[in-house]
C-alpha cells in the first residue's frame, strides 16, 4: 500500500482521515457542546492531513514524521477518549469482561497471576516488559526505515496507527476501565519494585478510563512486531520476546483483563492480515527489494 513518487495522499493518510471524520461526526452528533469542540479540531486535523499530500520527503527525519505522524498523535487522541466514550454509555462493561475471564479461565487471572507469583524479580522482568512497549513501536518504525527504507517504515507505520484507531473507535462504544480501577492495587514485596513503581506512575499521570477492551498497547505493538517482521524477519525475533513479556505484564500488573490481551492479540494480527491482503489486492506480489524479509 505505497504511495506513488509523484506524490499523493498516503494510505496513512486515509486511515487517519477515516478515523478524525468518524470520531468527529460521532462527536457532532452526540456529544453537544463538547462534541463540537471534538468534531471542530477533527475537521481542522482532516484538512491538514489533506495538505500532506504534496509533502513526500523520502530520507531524514521528515521521511519519518511523514509516515509516523499517525502514530505520534495517538496520545492526544488517546487522552480525549473519555470524554469520547461517556457520549453513548455512562457505565463501564467491566462485568461483561470479568464475565469472560472467569467463563474462559475459571477466574480473574489479573487477580490470580500476581497472587499465585509474588516475586519480585519475576514482577520487575513483567513490569519492565509493560514498559518495553515505550521501545517497541519506535523500535519496529524506526528499525525498519534504517534496513528497509520509506516505503517498509510507511507500511509499518500504518500497522500500528490502524490497530490504535480500530481499538478507539471500539473504546467509545464498549468503554471499560480495567483491573485498576476494579480491583485493589498489588501490594507487598511486588508493590515496592522500582520497575512497579515506575509504571504505575506513568499510568496514574496518564491513562484514560474506558480504554482497557481490548489492549490497544498489545494490539499496536503486536501489529508493529509483525509488520516489521513482514519487511525485515529480524525485527520480528528482535521485538517478539519484548512483546509477550508485554502481554503477560499487562495482566500480571492489574493494567488489563486476561480478555483484553487476547482481543489487543487477535486484533494486531487482524489488522496485519487485514492491510497485507490490502496490499497484495492493490498492487499484487513485491518484488524482492520491495518488502521481501532479511534472511
Amino acid at each position: 500500500m505505497s504511495a506513488g513518487r509523484g506524490g499523493g495522499l498516503l494510505p496513512v493518510d486515509r486511515v487517519a482521515i477515516g478515523y478524525f471524520g468518524c470520531t468527529g461526526l460521532i462527536s457532532l452528533a452526540f456529544g453537544g457542546l463538547s462534541g463540537a469542540g471534538i468534531a471542530a479540531a477533527h475537521a481542522i486535523a482532516v484538512f491538514g492531513i489533506t495538505r500532506l499530500a504534496a509533502w513526500q520527503p523520502r530520507a531524514g527525519l521528515a521521511a519519518i514524521a511523514r509516515a509516523a505522524y499517525a502514530v505520534l498523535l495517538t496520545p492526544l487522541l488517546y487522552a480525549e477518549l473519555a470524554i469520547l466514550n461517556r457520549f453513548f454509555t455512562q457505565r463501564y462493561f467491566d462485568g461483561t469482561v470479568q464475565a469472560w475471564d472467569a467463563a474462559m479461565f475459571g477466574g480473574q487471572p489479573s487477580i490470580g497471576l500476581s497472587a499465585s507469583l509474588p516475586w519480585l524479580p519475576f514482577s520487575e522482568v513483567l513490569h519492565l516488559g509493560y514498559f518495553a512497549y515505550y521501545a517497541i513501536i519506535p523500535a519496529a518504525i524506526l528499525g525498519v526505515f534504517a534496513t528497509r527504507g520509506f516505503e517498509a517504515m510507511q507500511r509499518t507505520a500504518l500497522a500500528v496507527a490502524a490497530a490504535f484507531f480500530v481499538s478507539y473507535l471500539i473504546f467509545m462504544f464498549f468503554p471499560v476501565a480495567g483491573p485498576r480501577y476494579e480491583f485493589a492495587q498489588i501490594g507487598g514485596e511486588i508493590g515496592e519494585g522500582t520497575l512497579f513503581g515506575i509504571v504505575h506512575g506513568i499510568l496514574e499521570a496518564g491513562s484514560s478510563k474506558g480504554t482497557a477492551f481490548p489492549s490497544s498497547h498489545i494490539a499496536a505493538s503486536l501489529a508493529g512486531v509483525l509488520a516489521a517482521g513482514r519487511e525485515d524477519r529480524r525485527w520480528f525475533w528482535l521485538l517478539i520476546i519484548p512483546e509477550l513479556a508485554l502481554t503477560a505484564g499487562t495482566v500480571y500488573g492489574r493494567f488489563h483483563y486476561a480478555a483484553d490481551a487476547l482481543a489487543g492479540l487477535l486484533l494486531g494480527l487482524l489488522v496485519c492480515v487485514v492491510l497485507r491482503a490490502a496490499d497484495a489486492g492493490a498492487h499484487g506480489p513485491r518484488a524482492a527489494a520491495d518488502g521481501q524479509p532479511a534472511g
